[in-house]
């Protein structure tokens, strides 16, 4: 009986698994004219990351099963293993084959997220082909090979739908009801005009900040880039946040490395970034990192050459918070540009 409850566990596993995976090929399609869109749909972006994590981690606790299974089969010496068959299908394509599919996307959504960006359109259906495979093929051999043999021998299925085409039908149901959750959870019409107009303010005024500090740098040199730009910022982004109904003046009272994470917290609660990262490298310097910054979009229609040299204003506004909690002048690195953000250093001027 525990054997039977297993297999019927399993198939269950795999239809709730290729429903996330359904979801998540309905939110690429839907942005797949231009991945961009993504960059700054917070929302959209938050619901495909957990969706993502919940079918890969279906998927690999299934592939752990199933290999277990493999094992007592060789060890069995079954020869169904080694000619065509439900079960070598099953093994040989809905099983390696997929498993290798399905991890070189993994692998590049979580270590590359810049290819991600550039070639989605085609990574993702990659990964989507070595679930549908494993599903597919699970599915099968399920209710075309166990299930008959079961029922000659009185046994039934009482966890699982009790037919293949029900199996087939539900993860197609439950993934568009994610995708239409997602798209509610996007806002209405309206919000996403407004969404639109926020994203064009920030492109817009990304863009003049990079023309003005190149400008600035090449005229008076990076010193006077930090002695009178970046007082100013900060004037600038507590009269923003303020609006936003944040007061800045708290975080005047903290520490730095307390004061930049409040910060950081307040930017992400506001929709200026996804997440933003600092790591402190030593008492001297630290890092910033933006992912999924609400101007990231600016990168995709500018050169290498106007980014050579430039700093994130996300550089600017921690070196502003910095500046006025320490009275310090700090050293702003070059940012390193990604498709979904930068990473910069910084460092007190001793």
């Amino acid at each position: 009986m525990a054997l039977e409850l297993w297999f019927e566990l399993m198939i269950l596993q795999t239809i709730i698994g290729y429903s996330f995976a359904l979801a998540n090929e309905f939110i690429g399609l839907y942005n797949i004219k231009d991945l961009n869109r993504m960059k700054s749909d917070f929302e959209t972006v938050r619901f495909h990351k957990r969706f993502g994590w919940i079918e890969i981690t279906i998927f690999y606790a299934l592939f752990i099963q199933c290999m277990y299974m493999l094992y007592n089969h060789i060890v069995a010496g079954d020869p169904k293993l080694f000619i065509p068959s439900p079960l070598w299908s099953h093994v040989w394509i809905g099983g390696l084959i997929a498993f290798i599919l399905v991890t070189f996307k993994f692998i590049v959504a979580r270590f590359n997220k810049n290819r991600i960006y550039l070639a989605g359109q085609y990574i993702g259906p990659i990964g989507f082909l070595g679930w549908s495979l494993a599903h597919w093929t699970s599915l099968y051999n399920f209710y075309f090979v166990v299930l008959p043999i079961w029922n000659t021998q009185g046994i039934a299925a009482i966890l699982v739908p009790s037919s293949f085409l029900w199996a087939s039908i539900i993860p197609f149901i439950v993934g568009i009801g994610l995708f239409v959750f997602v798209l509610y959870k996007r806002g209405s019409e309206m919000k996403k005009k407004t969404r639109f107009a926020f994203n064009q303010i920030a492109f817009l005024l990304h863009g003049v900040t990079f023309g003005y500090e190149k400008s600035a740098k090449e005229l008076l040199g990076t010193p006077a880039l930090f002695k009178y730009v970046v007082p100013r910022t900060y004037e600038f982004i507590e009269k923003m946040m303020t609006i936003s109904g944040l007061n800045m003046r708290k975080l005047e009272k903290l520490s730095l490395p307390d004061a930049l994470k409040e910060f950081m917290r307040m930017a992400e609660k506001v929709g200026m970034a996804e997440k933003v990262k600092i790591k402190w490298e030593s008492e001297k310097s630290f890092t910033i990192e933006s992912i999924n910054c609400s101007t990231s979009q600016v990168r995709s229609v500018m050169s290498k050459e106007e980014l050579s040299n430039a700093i994130c204003p996300w550089a600017i506004f921690a070196a502003s918070i910095a500046n006025k909690i320490t009275g310090k002048e700090l050293r702003m690195e070059p940012s390193e540009f990604n498709e979904i953000g930068a990473i910069t250093k910084l460092t007190f001027i001793e």
